[in-house]
């Protein structure tokens, strides 16, 4: 794709960030479609359930009455598809406002979802009783994860480290604390709390840290180097943050809702591959570049076919090694059945496996 304000240097950078942010956008979307957040109980007589009708609060009803693990899974459900769609408000607009140049605000909409939204959704997939106890139990100040004195370096490093371990690639992402360093470290100059405040602020007297200078106003008289500098900083940045968001989405999502192995292997090879392109020197992210060309070649000599299920037909698509190249080179495929343009900026699922003599 062409931009009008963006350097092309940034282009395929800006292409992968969308289509990263769409497939974490399609997570919401999908709760709708599947309704994800409904969970069915079963009652023992009549007189539970119309006791559970006229509860004024449904998660202390079950709580209280032997439904405390449908109670988390429920709060868990719906926890995370309304972080999601409101980190997906912020980090749109974000990524909108940077593509067009606006380099302070594109900043200032980013601290929201990767420093607070992300971090609940870590505390979420790390322990989802805690959280669900603070939430529910204790007072607004116990789960304000803005608050350094509940949630210190240590109790973040923590969720953040557990976390991860209950993922795909994010331990890979977040090696030697770079994750954390960009998002809360405030000393450092990688991080990017000093951005933030100078972004949201155009006096910052508070930390030594990101002093504003004597006679200067932040972001306010910065020349154009000072501009292309912050400009090409947050595409160096923003493609490690937000595929990590993803794999921190990711393992939240598959607890949630029935995704397969295959499917599982398919989409996280794909973003892989497409994030090789950008980043070639991410060693985990380079080895599994060919890794969706290698599952075709493993089905055929396994004598069978992979497909796609197409959103307009329904029919199954046969992923060819030049469909996929398509997956992984662009926004869409055609659907070889009916034609159209098939979008594969989402979470892909209906992924199926069919021996040959049965296609």
């Amino acid at each position: 794709m062409e931009y009008n304000f963006l350097h092309d240097k940034h282009w395929e950078t800006q292409d992968y960030l969308l289509y990263i942010y769409d497939v974490i956008a399609d997570m919401p979307r999908k709760a709708d479609q599947y309704n994800l957040t409904s969970v069915t109980l079963k009652f023992d007589n009549e007189e539970a359930a119309h006791s559970f009708e006229s509860a004024e609060d449904m998660f202390d009803w079950m709580d209280k009455n032997g439904y405390h693990e449908t109670s988390v899974k429920m709060f868990v459900s719906h926890m995370f598809f309304s972080l999601l769609s409101d980190f997906c408000f912020y980090l749109y607009e974000s990524l909108s406002c940077a593509e067009r140049g606006k380099v302070s605000v594109a900043y200032s909409l980013l601290r929201k979802p990767i420093r607070d939204n992300l971090l609940y959704l870590e505390w979420l997939l790390d322990d989802s009783e805690e959280f669900y106890s603070t939430f529910m139990t204790k007072s607004a100040e116990q789960y304000d994860v803005a608050s350094k004195k509940i949630f210190d370096e240590s109790r973040i490093q923590k969720i953040m480290d557990s976390a991860a371990e209950k993922t795909y690639m994010g331990e890979n992402l977040n090696k030697n604390n770079l994750v954390y360093t960009l998002r809360f470290n405030n000393k450092e100059l990688i991080g990017l709390p000093r951005i933030w405040s100078q972004s949201m602020h155009l006096v910052t007297t508070f930390s030594r840290n990101y002093l504003t200078a004597q006679g200067n106003l932040n972001f306010i008289f910065a020349d154009s180097d000072n501009w292309n500098e912050y400009w090409d900083y947050y595409y160096l940045v923003m493609p490690m943050l937000i595929t990590y968001s993803l794999e921190i989405c990711e393992a939240l999502f598959i607890s949630i809702t029935d995704v397969t192995e295959l499917e599982l292997l398919f989409n996280r090879s794909v973003r892989y591959a497409k994030y090789g392109k950008i980043s070639p020197d991410f060693d985990s992210a380079k080895k599994i570049e060919k890794e969706p060309y290698k599952i075709l070649d493993l089905a055929k000599e396994t004598g069978t076919n992979i497909f796609l299920t197409c959103d307009h037909c329904n029919k199954r698509v046969l992923i060819s090694h030049e469909l996929m190249n398509g997956i992984i080179n662009n926004w869409s495929i055609k659907c070889t059945e009916c034609l159209e343009e098939l979008s594969v900026c989402k979470y892909i699922l209906g992924i199926e496996v069919t021996e040959n003599n049965l296609i």
